[in-house]
């Protein structure tokens, strides 16, 4: 019932806000119209203007710390999820107890495939918090509210304050973000440093503030680099040349303090790159940075990249990622686009590029991943905002809703409505979810609400129907964070399975030892299961058998390769005692092992 009281509080405030929107909207007169008691009315107009503003703002901000806070901090000690984040987790361990900073380890072996920047910030984190789920997730949702607060003032500055609460919202609610930006991966990190090397550049390009915001923005980029590889650094490089190139405008080339920023840039990589041992050179060659980006499908006849995913692959994806801001994607992108010429339009012209040549960066490179979306999710969010804002103003009040737009409107409340019935279906596919997960009177809620967009998209209704896709987006927010994380957690949960296991090996009865040799194929669970010594580890078959030797009869915690292999083993009787059924066909199986008759 605490999400629910939550979402109830929010739709409150979302509802408190647009009131007063409507409000600050009716307070100014029409145009031609002369005030009835002269310029004394006018200065009363005027400061009843400034105060609704400042009390629109206030709200603005106030709702969506509510939902940010609420998106990015709430559950985040639920167990670790998907692998990657106790892979990551497991490396900054290694790093913290071999006290190593500099060579990182994974199972023992060197990993070379990230530079060490993240796993320093992890380690940090755990410094100061503790060994838990919340320190690792911590910096990625410090990260992602940066990022949430960075879109906000940049759609304040370039648009207006209603474009700029919009542009957060869809930032804060988009379930790539909401999914990945609270989670111990790299992406959500990189997307606030992307996003802040393109604030500190719209600074001086676009809003004519110190030409000094470069040094902002370069170092931003060299972080970039730092945290994960020179895309880092490429992507929003390729967003300021690409707008630089079409509007014909090379002044921040004339700019002292630009060639700086590079400079220190450069320095800070250069610097960096020294410190580390040579299995991480590879990270900072541009060559080969370029290389990955432009070695992809174009180079095949059927346009694969090597992971298996086509160029198009992106172009599926977004529908779900984006949601539920999706359906207004299509539309916004056309109002854009509709503003020609854009070097007569440089707002507009700059959304377009921040989303098209990453988007296009993106499709072109060797490795495609669901979470490399993030990056976007601001600029799609400033498109968003602008949307809104055209929509919400007068001029455009009274325009008929598009064919389009409707019709997206319409499968997006079908969707909320057929996903209150059908959702656990999937959940159960992917995660062993078996019980129910949503309580009924949040499903009347949400019912309600796409009742409502159903209805504002049919009539036609405007501006309702893009206020409730608002609502729907904060209450998809509560539905993720409140009901299927958790539910996910009971069900399939790495961190249950061990403490399990863990209380089974302090139990009277043969010792228990962990065997899982090289990379684990269930990181989440490996993760919790070196944090202490209650299983220790057999490195090897020979341990194995020396165990075997030593003990007579032992149990040992592996997974399905390691378990077939131990089975083929001369000299060894292999019994399956139990299994530890997990998501993704990574489960976890208990052995008893002994000398064979």
């Amino acid at each position: 019932m605490g999400g629910e009281n939550l979402y109830w509080a929010l739709c409150r405030s979302v509802s408190e806000t647009l009131a007063i929107i409507d409000v600050s909207r009716e307070v100014q007169p029409r145009r031609g119209t002369v005030p009835v008691q002269g310029v004394v009315n006018r200065e009363q107009g005027n400061g009843i203007q400034l105060r609704t503003a400042g009390g629109r703002q206030y709200f603005e901000m106030l709702l969506l710390a509510l939902v940010g806070g609420w998106a990015y901090f709430a559950n985040l000690h639920l167990s670790l999820l998907e692998g990657s984040e106790g892979l990551y987790a497991g490396i900054a361990g290694e790093m913290g107890r071999r006290r190593e900073y500099f060579d990182l380890t994974y199972q023992g072996e060197p990993y070379f495939n990230k530079p060490p920047l993240y796993f320093w910030l992890l380690n940090l984190s755990s410094s100061i918090w503790g060994d838990h789920e919340v320190a690792l997730r911590l910096p990625g949702s410090l990260a992602a509210v940066g990022t949430i607060l960075l879109t906000y003032v940049l759609g304040t500055r370039l648009v207006s304050s209603t474009a700029g609460f919009w542009a957060a919202l869809a930032v804060a609610t988009s379930h790539v973000f909401l999914w990945y930006g609270r989670r111990v991966l790299f992406d959500s990190t990189l997307t606030f440093l992307v996003t802040l090397a393109l604030f500190a550049w719209v600074q001086v390009q676009l809003l004519g503030r110190s030409s000094r915001w470069y040094l902002l923005a370069f170092i931003s980029m060299a972080l970039g680099a730092m945290l994960k590889e020179m895309h880092g650094f490429f992507l929003p490089l390729l967003v300021m040349a690409t707008y630089a190139v079409i509007q014909r405008d090379a002044r921040m080339l004339k700019d002292r303090w630009f060639w700086a920023g590079l400079g220190l840039a450069i320095a800070m990589m250069a610097g960096y790159a020294q410190m580390l041992g040579p299995g991480y050179q590879h990270h900072f060659k541009i060559l080969r940075a370029i290389g990955s980006v432009w070695n992809s499908g174009l180079a095949g006849s059927v346009g694969m990249a090597r992971d298996g995913h086509p160029i198009y692959w992106y172009l599926g994806m977004m529908w779900a990622d984006f949601f539920p801001w999706c359906a207004l994607l299509p539309s916004a992108l056309l109002l854009l686009w509709v503003q020609r010429p854009l070097r007569s339009h440089p707002t507009e012209l700059l959304l377009l590029v921040w989303v098209l040549s990453l988007f296009t960066a993106f499709s072109l490179a060797t490795l495609k991943r669901e979470p490399y979306l993030t990056t976007i999710v601001p600029g799609i969010g400033l498109m968003i905002g602008y949307f809104y804002h055209r929509m919400f103003s007068f001029a455009e009040a009274s325009r008929p809703m598009s064919p389009l737009l409707r019709g997206l409107l319409v499968i997006l409340a079908l969707v909320f409505i057929g996903g209150m019935f059908l959702g656990a279906a999937p959940l159960r596919r992917r995660w062993l979810v078996s019980t129910p997960v949503v309580s009924p009177v949040f499903i009347v809620v949400i019912v309600t609400l796409a009742g409502i967009l159903l209805y504002a998209a049919i009539t036609p209704r405007l501006q309702l129907a893009l206020r409730m896709v608002g609502l729907l987006a904060v209450a998809y927010v509560v539905l993720i964070v409140n009901y299927v994380l958790p539910a996910i957690d009971q069900a399939a949960s790495p961190r249950k399975a061990t403490e399990e296991i863990k209380s089974m090996a302090r139990d009277s009865g043969p010792a228990m030892f962990l065997y899982i040799p090289g990379w684990p194929k269930n990181e989440d669970a490996v993760y919790y299961l070196k944090r202490d010594t209650v299983v220790p580890d057999l490195p090897s078959h020979e341990a194995v058998r020396e165990a075997v030797r030593a003990r007579g009869l032992i149990r040992i915690i592996t997974e399905e390769p390691h378990l077939i292999s131990l089975q083929k083993l001369e000299g060894l009787a292999v019994e399956k005692i139990h299994e530890f059924r997990q998501p993704g066909r990574k489960h976890l199986f208990l052995l008893s092992v002994q000398t064979q008759e």
